[in-house]
């Protein structure tokens, strides 16, 4: 997570862990550069410059190159210290050293960044957890005496025994004042062999504290003698958590990341040291209170996500990971803006770029408008194979706790009431809040699959919500259908798995259920195509299409071009089984608002040309069609009784099929079928979706008729259609008559 778009990305669980206290601050001289203390470099200068050594001195000849190049390949600095204590004393050295510290900073603010870590690594009890290779006192600037505790070697916290390591310890020594007798400072090559190798105490002490504590190194470079020593012991038996090690760096993040991994160390990279201590200072803001800061950032997600920057994306999203930020996030009032759920959902903010039909059509990039920061661009087809995506909220994540009432092979618990982690239960919380906003309708519908909890969630703030709008309601409960329906997310093989169990079983009552299973039509809703692919809708309940949701459609049993053999025993099971799904997918078709929807004819083998333009529910409609003929040839009662009960206002299947029984003489009487045919509206005696079935009934009966019926039947023909809607004034007219003459010359030719 950035705290500025130009700062530093730090891991979620480095300030989560800082948040809990357990985080200490390892500081070096990069810490107190700022205040204006010397560096590595500046200090070797200061004693050089005072003892004056001849150039062709071996002291001289290791240090020049440092003043001629400092980034070469030169002589560390802790040897060069090691010449100068064997040339002119350890003491007297040291000394020098001392007086360099000791003198008045000249920096305009002095100990800012110092009192930041302070702030940032304090414990629950507000007690700073810093270790500092550096001597000078600036972490205690500030502070009255005796108020902060500071450890000195050999005298360290002994943190197995679980001593704290609250206060400031100086790893390589505390600056002492000038007129000491001894300056015990770990500064040559020698100092660091003992601390870090031979004795062993530093790195025995920085051991401890990682296995206890999460470490942030700040104020050093790689190749400093302190990390170089450090991980040289640390590394010696490799007993060390290296999860629980960062480093703050500058540079490009590729370059710093790899240097650093080499060690053992997660390097966190930064462009400039403004930058850094930006951040610090937003990080410290966030310390002093996080869950201040948590609701100042749920705050922003009242917001439109598309209008912020990535990196306050990425705030929000960093919040989410944790079960304190989530639950803020669905108790907010106003709750927050539902497009966050694009951002919250890797598949849609790193969706492909969607655009519109026609030249000048919109486009839509779903990774400028939803993505994070720290997002992984351009991830190729294979990379996805292999499992590369970007964070995810939506999944369970290292830190969610894991319930074991999911992990057993009996007793489960009722759906829609299994257990589930206590973050993912949060989010779900928002989201039944949500559904009042097509955006959400829109998403859940992108899903192959939502968790059974977050289906009777939304069931049941659909059954208690009186403000839900009632589109929305009528979207969700076909949401919810398809969702529920485990054929929508798997290969459907139930075709074969049926005709596998007739070969072995027979037509038996279990079989004819499974048939009944089988042959229910489902809804199956996939994410709508052109722009809507990627881009949520922004219509309200009263203008929003079901397009611009998804591609709504019914599946019926799929015969895989194959013949179902039923046996006349089980004739009237079979046929009433598939009638109720006919019922049922009728319904279905009106549900999803389906204006174009094409049946086979009833009359395959009679006056066909041309080619035949049907749905995909021909198998299930010719499969009824014939097993209505052998019903109707050996029980026309039976026939007539179904026929009679199927509603000719409904256009997608029964208007032909009744029709179509009303053809057969042995099955219905002539008047009966003359006086159902004139009460028939408007709309379904002049319906052209069904007007083979309905000319060829006229054509067949019509001898059969009275000539009072033949009389009534033209007159309705001659009087025409009424107007259509997309039929103007002007057209209507000729239209009319057209059709009309169309039927009456039809019927005068047979």
């Amino acid at each position: 997570m950035r705290f500025h778009s130009d700062g530093p990305a730090i891991p979620d669980i480095l300030l989560e862990r800082a948040d809990a206290g357990r985080v200490v601050f390892l500081c070096g001289a990069g810490v107190s550069l700022p205040s204006g203390m010397p560096s590595f470099i500046g200090l070797t200068r200061h004693v050089i410059e005072f003892f004056d050594p001849h150039e062709n001195t071996e002291i001289m000849s290791a240090f020049q190159p440092w003043l001629d190049d400092p980034a070469g390949a030169n002589v560390p600095l802790d040897q060069i210290f090691n010449l100068l204590h064997q040339e002119y004393g350890k003491d007297e050295v040291n000394a020098l050293v001392t007086e360099r510290l000791s003198a008045a900073p000249t920096a305009d603010e002095v100990g800012r960044e110092h009192r930041l870590i302070k702030r940032i690594s304090s414990n629950q009890s507000d007690a700073p957890q810093i270790v500092t290779t550096n001597f000078d006192l600036l972490f205690e600037a500030g502070t009255p005496a005796g108020e902060l505790i500071y450890h000195v070697p050999p005298a360290f916290p002994d943190l197995a025994f679980g001593t704290t390591i609250q206060g400031i310890t100086y790893l390589h020594g505390r600056l002492s004042g000038i007129n000491s007798a001894h300056h015990p400072y770990v500064l040559s090559s020698a100092d660091f062999g003992r601390a870090y190798l031979s004795e062993g105490w530093a790195t025995n002490f920085i051991r401890n504290l990682l296995s206890r504590y999460t470490v942030v190194l700040v104020g050093y470079q790689a190749e400093d003698p302190p990390i170089r020593y450090l991980l040289q012991g640390l590394n010696h038996d490799g007993l060390y958590d290296r999860s629980r090690l960062y480093a703050f760096d500058r540079g490009l993040p590729e370059s710093i990341e790899a240097k650093w991994l080499d060690r053992g160390v997660t390097a966190i990279a930064y462009t400039d040291h403004a930058h850094l201590w930006a951040t610090m200072g937003a990080w410290a803001d966030r310390a002093d209170d996080p869950r201040q800061w948590r609701a100042s950032v749920i705050a922003a997600g009242r917001q439109d996500p598309k209008g912020i920057a990535p990196h306050q994306r990425g705030q929000v999203a960093h919040v989410l990971r944790s079960v304190q930020g989530t639950r803020l996030f669905s108790e907010a009032e106003p709750a927050p803006h539902p497009e966050w759920v694009c951002v919250m959902d890797a598949n849609v903010r790193s969706a492909k770029l969607s655009s519109g039909y026609g030249k000048d059509a919109e486009t839509f990039d779903p990774r400028l408008a939803y993505g994070l920061d720290d997002d992984l661009e351009n991830i190729s087809e294979e990379d996805r194979r292999q499992g590369v995506s970007n964070d995810n909220l939506f999944v369970w994540r290292l830190g969610d706790d894991n319930p074991h009432e999911l992990h057993r092979l009996g007793g489960m618990q009722a759906d829609g009431f299994e257990a589930i982690p206590v973050r993912l239960w949060h989010l779900i919380t928002w989201i039944g809040k949500s559904i009042n906003s097509p955006v959400l309708a829109w998403w859940a519908i992108r899903q192959n699959g939502l968790h059974p909890r977050l289906l009777q969630q939304i069931e049941w703030r659909i059954e208690r919500s009186t403000a839900l709008h009632e589109r929305a309601r009528h979207v969700w409960s076909l949401i919810l259908e398809h969702h529920r329906d485990p054929r929508n997310r798997q290969w459907n093989g139930d075709w074969f798995d049926l005709k596998k169990r007739i070969a072995i079983e027979g037509w038996t009552s279990s079989v004819l259920r499974d048939l009944h299973h089988a042959s229910t039509p489902r809804v199956d809703i996939r994410p709508p195509l052109g722009l809507g692919s990627s881009k949520p809708p922004t219509a309200t309940w009263d203008d929003i299409r079901l397009s611009d949701l998804g591609q709504f459609e019914i599946k019926f049993l799929d015969l895989h071009n194959e013949h179902l053999e039923v046996p006349d025993e089980v004739l009237p099971r079979v046929f009433g089984i598939l009638e109720d799904q006919l019922v049922v997918a009728s319904g279905l078709l009106a549900d999803i608002e389906t204006v174009y929807f094409q049946t086979p004819t009833c009359y395959p083998e009679r006056e066909v040309n041309g080619r035949e333009h049907v749905a995909k529910a021909s198998e299930a409609m010719t499969l009824f069609i014939q097993l209505f003929d052998r019903i109707a040839d050996r029980r026309p009662d039976l026939a007539n009784a179904h026929a009679t009960t199927w509603p000719e206002s409904d256009r997608y299947f029964f208007r032909k099929l009744k029709l179509y029984a009303f053809a057969k003489g042995h099955v219905f009487d002539a008047d009966h079928v003359a006086e159902a045919v004139l009460a028939f509206d408007q709309v379904t005696f002049w319906d052209l979706d069904v007007v083979r079935e309905f000319l060829f009934l006229l054509a067949d009966r019509w001898p059969e008729f009275s000539f009072g019926h033949q009389d009534r039947l033209i007159g309705r023909i001659l009087v025409g259609p009424d107007r259509l809607s997309h039929w103007s004034d002007e057209e209507y007219p000729a239209l009319r008559d057209g059709l009309a003459a169309r039927y009456g010359r039809y019927l005068e030719l047979q």
